[in-house]
């Protein structure tokens, strides 16, 4: 999956397009321990030179299995991931900041998309995975405890706060409450 700048460079059209497929699974699991496994994965794309530097504007499409966030169980999932990668030479002057695309320094004369490709998956793992079974189910608890969400947390302790008196009108309050019965008495 590597591509030399030799070989897009003397490419006969301009916009160099690429598809290819890789089993990068040993290099995945060596940077990430907890994927359980990876089935080949397709990039596709294009390379174009644009000023001296080489655009690459891809898709990466990965089949993993990861472990459940709540159960560990394994997880396939499904990613589509967009790479926009922008190589140049050392001391070029690319203005970084005018750019769409992340900016890398070639440090040889021939790009890896199987290096792209595993920045591109590990950076899109999602933080959170559940089997689909675990995405209908209540969440863990016991006697004296239970796991919420976070959104149920913070609903949790705005009720709590609602319901709260504080201190410095709770003895207002049963004034005001018996100034009303006092009232009804007349």
């Amino acid at each position: 999956m590597k591509w030399t700048i030799r070989e897009i460079r003397e490419h006969p059209e301009e916009i160099v397009p690429f598809d290819e497929t890789s089993d990068i699974k040993a290099e995945l699991i060596k940077r990430d321990d907890s994927i359980i496994d990876v089935e080949p994965v397709r990039i596709s794309g294009y390379f174009v030179e644009v000023d001296e530097s080489f655009l690459l504007h891809a898709e990466v499409e990965a089949t993993l299995t990861v472990p459940s966030s709540r159960s560990l169980k394994p997880v396939t999932i499904e990613l589509n991931v967009p790479i926009r990668e922008r190589y140049v030479y050392p001391n070029s002057q690319v203005a970084m900041d005018t750019t769409e695309e992340v900016v890398l320094e070639l440090e040889e004369e021939a790009i890896d998309l199987a290096v792209a490709a595993i920045d591109a998956i590990l950076l899109n793992i999602p933080m959170q995975v559940l089997a689909p079974e675990e995405e209908q189910s209540d969440l863990p608890s016991g006697s004296d405890w239970t796991v919420l969400t976070e959104e149920a947390f913070i609903q949790q302790k705005e009720q709590e706060k609602a319901e709260s008196i504080d201190p410095r009108f709770a003895s207002l309050k049963t004034l005001l409450e018996q100034s009303d019965t006092s009232e009804g008495k007349d």
